[in-house]
């Protein structure tokens, strides 16, 4: 039996930490200080929030097949030449205090209208079920599984990697969070 607890409990420990800040942070946020934008074509607090939960829901149902042993790899999946160097490069990519910023795709946008109040409330039950997908991947081969990313059917990586970005895309996006509500202008 494969154990990963020594890659997998560091990473559970950090979603705690987002998950800790965030409470801290948005709980108690009123649905106009959750919607605020300092420009209009800048992202909310409620719009990354939502953002996190809409793409990271996308690989749910490939943690599912993978921890219930189900997952059968596409041929794509197990010889896509590319496979550590995509997935060294999204991981480089994504550090939770970006040096660039990406446009995300299509499939991974947040609501654009103004979102309810109950968003941090999603998106706090929707870190919990990321994080009991994670821990459930402790008897996976992390570098043996390959999955093929829900935004581009030619993108492919390991479950090592897929975890890594996960993690460090929810920090990304905390953090930006967290500056918007450190304007000066932010209502209060």
């Amino acid at each position: 039996m494969i154990h990963n607890s020594s890659f997998i409990l560091p990473h559970l420990e950090k979603l705690t930490q987002h998950k800790t800040t965030a409470a801290e942070a948005f709980a108690a946020l009123t649905p106009e200080q959750l919607n605020w934008k300092v420009r209009p074509e800048q992202w909310s607090i409620a719009q990354c929030l939502d953002h996190l939960v809409v793409s990271d829901v996308l690989y749910f149902p490939l943690f599912k097949k993978i921890t219930a042993g189900e997952h059968q790899m596409t041929r794509w999946e197990k010889w896509n030449p590319l496979n550590f160097f995509i997935g060294k490069m999204l991981v480089t990519g994504m550090q939770e205090q970006p040096r660039k910023k990406f446009r995300s795709p299509a499939l991974f946008l947040p609501q654009s209208t103004p979102i309810d109040a109950g968003i941090y409330e999603r998106y706090d039950k929707h870190l919990d079920s990321l994080m009991d997908y994670i821990a459930n991947c402790q008897p996976v081969n992390l570098d043996a599984v390959k999955i093929t990313s829900p935004a581009s059917s030619f993108i492919t990586f390991s479950l090592r990697h897929a975890i890594q970005l996960l993690v460090q895309h929810q920090g990304r996006h905390i953090n930006q969070a967290l500056r918007l509500k450190k304007q000066r202008s932010f209502p209060g």
